[in-house]
């Protein structure tokens, strides 16, 4: 198992390049958006595995792809 965010419970994807890390967001006051924005690759010392969600983030990944694919058609 990969220790990134993807597959961390503190994680929360935002679009097909990056997210927010709560974990991260609490240590930089909360609401400090531009300090707890992390690429899925990140990793830090508050991984925790998440499971399941793992492959649900990945299917929402693909099928927000093929949406916008379709929509460029």
């Amino acid at each position: 198992m990969k220790t990134n965010c993807m597959s961390c419970r503190y994680y929360r994807i935002e679009d097909e390049q990056q997210g927010r890390c709560r974990v991260e967001a609490k240590r930089t006051d909360g609401d400090s958006p531009e300090k707890a924005v992390v690429r899925h690759d990140h990793s830090c010392g508050e991984w925790v595995d998440c499971g399941q969600q793992y492959f649900i983030r990945i299917g929402w990944l693909k099928a927000r792809k093929t949406t916008q694919a379709y929509q460029k058609t």
